[in-house]
């Protein structure tokens, strides 16, 4: 007899459209118009017998209390959009507010449905706590059986709160949904009453544990140790005393009931929210190193499969941490939220800073700026105002403006400052508009391997900026990234300079005769000598007369760590870094320091606009040398076949121009879309701070698909690209 075996019939999905919860709808449709395709993944049904049922009504019948319940217990996105309420102070017992839904909670929710561990910064009053107890909820009464979940905060107190919000949500469920009733003697059913520090769900045999603070570091490996939960929730992480102590000694019990879980396909992670702490003490500092350490997130990641980001994951070897952080700006509010975060903490200005900016004070003793320059600069700074994604969405690079990167007259200068991938500095690239030398874009990240960073910086030249200068220390690791550039087709592109070399020494008797040579040598020299001399004279002269220029959040940050020494060298604090700053020092040693650059790059310097609205004229007038050396030789034409195999092949390639024309095509498109729908229109206004009646009259910022989009298709075999088949050969070459 012959078995046949069963196959598992598709499950159908829906998408309620029709829901009474606008926040999801807005979410959708804000979605759409950045580009993301999966737009209603929060939207989704699986049920549809319960479209346009309200799960709250008195009146629902046994059957469909049972559907609502199954529809809980396999769709948290549900239970959230339909079902949850949210208590308000004065309001009706049993009811409350619908769960509100902004980018900051829906990267969480992304991220707890995918079991990641998570660094989440959002500022006050936009419910990260609420909206992780919210998801405790749901997974005690429905996602998982026979788990507990551990709630950890800077003291027990505070840990009780949290779960006290948890019992008051569940409270707000509708009776059927809560799951704390026992029956009593008489046949009735009454609340079961919880414990002050636990409760436990007798359905589902679920805990939570409020746990107690840390008392000694004794203490604390004591009390982590005992932390065996395969969910563990750390709140204010940057002011809990010897958290460092609690997560190690809790993280070997951790992995082995995450596990457990993963293999059981249940719910598991650690997250972490908190406020920015204070960089002089060893809780602060320790928060801070992780969040540093932890891959940012991106809304493009909305796109990506699950193999895709398991992958993007697996490229940061130093953290196992998705770091989620969102400003007050980039949740819609603006200036009113603002006036009102100030004279609710009566001017607190080391509060505010840190609970509204989400700002981590790394400020240096010995600046070697004064605070008004540093002010200046933070009142001058921008967000991007997009992002571009590199190797296949494994990197991201801010931009901050538009740029004209083919006009040969000035093309983009790229500065690089490379690190190992390790914990103590990042690998930046900075891209300076070599016309007016404002900052365009910045990347900067502590664990890009110096393969995939001279893969970006490739992909950026071939793809984007085919007239870029990039200027990398060719001292140093910087070394390794050029050697394998300079055998591309890049290699054109690389800053060089001529120096004079000891080319070979003879010893006869007593004297040495050396023959020296003039050599071609790529990138520069930072050295002690070119970092007193050269570089930070350049930085103290921008910091003097060209402030507005900086524009980079990342840069100014890491100005506000630079200090003098007590040789006098200025370097970064203990806890600051100056990667970036290097990054964009490199870039404008190209500016100020380069020689022949029209003849060799075709770069044409003018004067630069200073704060002043003066000029100041540099000095055009090159030194010329004649050295006998055949530059590019006949490379030329095989660099012109090479460029126009990548530009025909399938990975695609675009100019910077390009790409921003593409970027405004999808900004009308998506804007006539939206225009066209009353939802739409009026979710967006709302994001903007428009007047939905005047909002034809006004323009639309959006970003195209391809900026987020991937074309990846799930478990096919994704072929290899044109540009990873390029790099793999250059490791062979010799």
């Amino acid at each position: 007899m012959v078995r046949q075996q069963q196959v598992a019939a598709p499950r159908t999905v829906y998408y309620q459209f029709e829901t009474s919860n606008k926040s999801f709808l807005e979410m959708h449709y804000y979605l759409k118009a950045i580009g993301i395709q999966r737009n209603a993944f929060h939207l989704i049904l699986f049920d549809a017998d319960l479209r346009g049922v309200n799960p709250r009504d008195p009146n629902l019948n046994q059957i469909m209390k049972a559907k609502i319940l199954r529809e809980c217990m396999i769709n948290y996105w549900y239970f959230i959009r339909e079902v949850v309420r949210i208590p308000e102070q004065g309001g009706a017992i049993g009811d409350g507010k619908p769960y509100g839904l902004h980018r900051g909670n829906l990267a969480m929710n992304f991220g707890f449905i995918l079991n990641w561990n998570m660094f989440v910064e959002l500022p006050r009053q936009f419910g990260k706590s609420i909206g992780a107890c919210i998801y405790y909820l749901w997974v005690y009464n429905f996602g998982t059986t026979n788990s507990e979940i551990m709630f950890m905060n800077k003291k027990q107190e505070d840990s009780k709160l949290n779960l006290q919000r948890v019992k008051d949500i569940r409270s707000a469920l509708p009776r059927f949904l809560r799951m704390n009733e026992i029956q009593k003697s008489d046949g009735t059913f009454a609340p079961k009453k919880d414990a002050a520090v636990s409760m436990t769900n007798d359905n589902t045999k679920n805990t939570i544990k409020a746990m107690p603070g840390a008392r000694s570091k004794a203490n604390a490996t004591s009390l982590g140790r005992g932390c065996t939960q395969p969910l563990q929730w750390y709140d204010e992480y940057a002011f809990t005393l010897h958290n460092k102590t609690i997560y190690m000694s809790a993280t070997p019990a951790f992995s082995t009931a995450s596990a457990n879980a993963k293999k059981n396909n249940k719910p598991y992670g650690i997250l972490i929210t908190t406020t920015p702490g204070d960089l002089t003490t060893e809780e602060g500092e320790n928060a801070f190193n992780t969040k540093n350490l932890a891959t940012p997130f991106n809304e493009a990641f909305y796109d990506y499969s699950i193999e895709k980001l398991n992958e993007l994951l697996a490229v940061n070897t130093s953290s196992s941490f998705f770091y989620i952080r969102f400003t007050y700006k980039q949740l819609g509010r603006g200036k009113e939220y603002f006036k009102e975060m100030v004279i609710a903490l009566e001017k607190d200005w080391p509060t505010i800073r840190r609970e509204v900016l989400l700002e981590w004070t790394t400020a240096s003793d010995n600046s070697p700026f004064t605070k008004q320059d540093l002010d200046a600069v933070k009142a001058l700074i921008r967000e991007p105002i997009t992002t571009l994604p590199l190797l296949n969405g494994m990197f991201f690079i801010d931009i901050y403006k538009p740029m004209d990167v083919v006009t040969m007259r000035w093309p983009p200068i790229i500065g690089v400052d490379v690190a190992g991938g390790y914990q103590q500095d990042s690998s930046a690239i900075t891209i300076v508009d070599s016309k007016s030398t404002d900052v365009i874009a910045c990347l900067n990240c502590n664990y890009i391997s110096l393969p995939d960073l001279a893969k970006v910086i490739y992909q950026l030249v071939i793809q984007y900026m085919p007239n870029a200068i990039v200027n990398i220390e060719r001292n140093g690791i910087g070394h390794g990234v050029l050697q394998t550039l300079v055998k591309t087709k890049i290699k054109r592109n690389l800053y060089y300079e001529y120096k004079e070399k000891i080319l070979e020494e003879r010893f006869r008797g007593n004297t040495i005769n050396k023959r020296t040579g003039t050599v071609k040598c790529f990138g520069y020299d930072n050295t002690a000598k070119t970092r007193g001399e050269i570089l930070m004279p350049i930085l103290r002269d921008r910091m003097d007369n060209y402030k507005s220029k900086f524009i980079s959040p990342i840069i100014y940050e890491e100005l506000c760590t630079l200090e003098v020494k007590k040789n006098g060298r200025i370097e970064h604090c203990d806890k600051g870094h100056d990667d970036q700053i290097f990054s964009y020092l490199a870039a404008l040693y190209v500016w100020y320091e380069g020689k022949d650059l029209m003849e060799r790059f075709g770069l044409q310097k003018e004067a630069l606009t200073t704060d002043k609205d003066d000029t100041i004229e540099d000095a055009i007038q090159e030194d010329y040398e004649l050295v006998d050396c055949n530059i590019y030789g006949t490379e030329d034409n095989d660099v012109l076949e090479e460029s126009k195999e990548f530009f025909g092949s399938k990975v695609g390639s675009k100019s910077y121009t390009q790409f921003l024309e593409e970027q405004m095509d999808e900004n009308m498109r998506a804007e006539e879309a939206i225009r066209r729908d009353p939802r739409g229109r009026q979710a967006w206004a709302n994001y903007k701070h428009l007047d939905a009646t005047q909002y034809n009259e006004g323009g639309l910022y959006t970003i195209p698909n391809q900026m987020f989009y991937m074309d990846y298709d799930g478990d096919a075999p994704k072929p290899k690209d044109n540009l990873q088949a390029q790099f793999d050969a250059i490791q062979d070459l010799r």
